[in-house]
């Protein structure tokens, strides 16, 4: 399928693999999609990488994260991944419509076959096929037409302005700004009772605003813009001002204060700076509102991702609520689109499109058509790279097929397999098309697609690699370890103890290689350690501090369904690491966390069968300047303190200690492992049942209650 994608200025159209079918959605086949004129266009013109490196340099949390990165990681290779997260393709798009091709299961509100607009940045995109969660959908009445329905997320946002401006029949409303958002802002007032001034630094747009319904207005340019609203409302002021539009200049905001009366309100859609001077609104008791995007539910997962709709009673007007209406509205004439129509392009042409919109004549409604009444494109879910790789380029290597193309993997995993010389990169799976075709042609995959069955299928792959969002890691490790295939699933192994036990049965029952990625076994600084304690005899005493960091709430980590919390799906690396410097079975756990804390910080306390008690203390509240992890073991007389993976000191024993350049997790070290133990020549490091041992733990540690020994299911 065709998408458009947006890299440093530059506008493209590609050739992609469509979406997969996911659970809480449809598969859409696109008829127009609307180029939102300011937003869109405020990325062109090349300085998208120059306004991506400075908010990086403004940021001082980023800059932590990549000095830390470069730590660990090297320069060379941090500065790689920089330079990569700069030129990535990025999708563009958030407002079309087209046709129900496919639902999932649990969608009841619409099924194939049905006329839809679609809103959603991420979803709604300009391409040919889009997979949009139910909530980001509405039914297109019969006599809409579709091109007109591709208005229905720029008419959202700008109703739900209106609804927070709350007009009432007879207010003096004033629009500030007339592109495409004032444009259907005005008409949005017009249809509420409201008496609409539009104001805009072009006098043609004001007309034409005029033109179709607006009772008057001027250009800015031709009159002051605060007298000019004077002389409109017999000189008390504005009851409203909806600012709509947008750019640099701070003064803006104020002067909409300036125009009102006294108690009235400015609603702010557009992008302004907001740097605002109190006594322009003290002095009269203003009211300031921001109006967040299409409404209601914007920004929050449960609603848009998971299909969680808010309670018709107590939250009236939601994001999907208002994207029915406004295509109610079109269905009505009281919202006029067609007249904002100022070209169509055929999809190919993009990127003349787009170009349009730096002309003189800066258009306002500008659509892509995507050919509706053509046959559909039902070429495979497979793209392959435009220079194929030699077939002796795998000769005698381990296939790998990678599901789940995220951060975490390009980042520390993508690079040791690609540098591997008995490894050869298959396939890659991942629902987002841009990053699949990035994997293909950028990071030396032979082929990629967005279906993970495709993977799972290959019969050319000897082992799949899980990186997905936690939730997934059972069932596509599962669906892996069936197809024979080795399996290297990301941390955790499972989101409970019980998938845990049927997934290291089904390994055992097909004899398949499966390992989990605690690579903290393999450091070269734990591997040292390990041999330490292995002349000890007596029980062990070990204490894990980890300075873990913070995440905001909605982190996908957070989440008790995909991540499970920060215990589960962090400190079973942690759990792990004890149980193998313990080098016995954990059986019993104890824990206690901040109030309100359970399932981000705790302090565990760990019993294994040969006595040895391990103590992990996992904490996000404490400075990034203190380090993330620091080990000390105590026994026989012996002392090891094991600092960030970097430097271990012993004491107490004839052995000497270790210091290396930057910190060595064992990522390396684990991925040569997994490689022998492929060929037969080593046994595998980590285990499915280490796994399940991780996973038990966690699970014991949210329960806070004390484990039985063997913990049996």
């Amino acid at each position: 399928m065709l998408q458009v994608a947006v890299s440093g200025g530059e506008v493209k159209v590609l050739e992609l693999p469509p979406p997969a079918l996911r659970p809480g959605g449809a598969l859409v086949r696109t008829s127009h999609s609307l180029i939102s004129v300011g937003t869109e266009s405020a990325g062109m013109g090349g300085g998208g990488q120059e306004s991506l490196l400075l908010k990086a340099i403004r940021n001082p949390d980023l800059v932590r994260k990549v000095v830390d990165r470069a730590k660990s990681q090297g320069w060379k290779n941090t500065a790689d991944l920089v330079r990569d997260r700069l030129s990535s393709d990025r999708a563009s798009g958030y407002s079309c419509s087209g046709i129900v091709l496919d639902v999932a299961a649990d969608v009841v509100r619409f099924r194939p076959g049905d006329r839809v607009a679609c809103c959603g940045a991420g979803y709604a995109n300009h391409a040919a096929v889009n997979f949009v969660p139910q909530n980001l959908l509405a039914l297109v009445p019969e006599g809409v037409s579709l091109q007109d329905a591709a208005f229905g997320t720029l008419g959202a946002i700008s109703l739900q302005g209106v609804r927070r401006c709350a007009p009432q029949l007879g207010d003096r409303v004033v629009v500030l700004g007339l592109g495409l958002l004032g444009q259907l802002t005005a008409q949005l007032l017009r249809a509420s009772g409201a008496y609409v001034i539009g104001v805009d630094i072009r006098k043609d747009r004001v007309d034409r605003a005029c033109a179709h319904g607006m009772q008057e207005g001027f250009s800015n340019l031709e009159r002051e813009f605060v007298a000019g609203v004077q002389e409109r409302t017999e000189g008390r002021g504005a009851d409203a001002v909806i600012v709509t539009a947008a750019g640099g200049d701070a003064a803006l905001l104020n002067r909409a204060f300036d125009a009102c009366r006294k108690k009235g309100r400015v609603v702010l859609v557009g992008d302004v700076p907001i740097r605002i001077q109190r006594d322009r609104i003290y002095s009269k008791e203003l009211d300031f509102l921001i109006s967040t995007s299409y409404g209601p539910g914007r920004y929050d997962k449960d609603y848009e991702e998971k299909g969680h709709d808010y309670p018709y009673a107590y939250v009236r007007w939601t994001e999907g609520r208002n994207l029915e209406e406004v295509v109610r509205l079109i269905s009505t004439g009281d919202l006029a689109v067609k007249r904002l129509t100022d070209a169509v392009f055929p999809i190919e042409k993009a990127g003349e499109a787009y170009a349009s919109l730096a002309s003189e004549e800066r258009p306002i409604g500008v659509l892509l058509d995507y050919h509706l009444n053509q046959p559909a494109d039902v070429r495979p879910l497979i793209y392959v790279a435009r220079r194929r790789a030699a077939p002796e380029q795998a000769l005698g290597k381990k296939r790998i097929g990678v599901i789940g193309y995220g951060n975490y993997f390009r980042a520390l995993l993508l690079p040791l397999l690609r540098a591997h010389k008995g490894l050869y990169l298959r396939s890659v799976c991942d629902r987002d098309g841009l990053l699949v075709r990035s994997a293909v042609e950028r990071d030396g995959f032979e082929r990629g697609t967005t279906d993970y069955r495709e993977i799972i299928s290959d019969t050319e792959i000897d082992a799949v690699c899980v990186a997905t969002r936690h939730d997934q890691h059972f069932p596509l490790a599962s669906e892996a370890a069936r197809a024979g295939k080795a399996v290297w699933v990301e941390k955790p192994m499972t989101m409970t103890s019980a998938d845990g036990r049927r997934l290291a049965d089904l390994v055992s029952e097909k004899s398949v290689i499966l390992t989990v990625g605690f690579n903290r076994r393999f450091s070269p600084h734990a591997q040292l350690l390990k041999r330490s304690l292995a002349s000890l005899a007596a029980p062990k005493m070990i204490l894990y501090r980890v300075n873990a960091g913070s995440l905001p709430q909605d982190h996908w980590l957070m989440d008790p369904i995909e991540g499970g919390g920060r215990l589960l799906g962090e400190g079973v690396h942690f759990f792990d690491f004890l149980a193998f410097l313990a080098g016995s079975a954990p059986v019993s756990v104890r824990s206690v966390s901040p109030r309100g804390r359970c399932r981000d910080e705790a302090i565990v306390t760990m019993e294994f069968n040969d006595g040895s008690v391990g103590t992990l203390l996992y904490s996000g509240s404490g400075s990034a300047t203190a380090g993330k992890e620091r080990v000390e073991v105590f026994g026989g007389g012996a002392s090891f303190v094991l600092d960030d993976f970097r430097t271990l000191t012993i004491h107490g024993m004839n052995v000497k200690g270790m210091r290396t350049a930057k910190i060595e997790k064992g990522q390396r070290e684990q991925v040569e492992n997994f490689y022998l133990a492929l060929q037969g020549k080593a046994d595998i490091g980590v285990t499915a049942e280490d796994g399940y041992n991780a996973t038990w733990c966690a699970e014991q540690a949210l329960a806070a209650l004390p484990a039985e020994p063997g913990h049996e299911e």
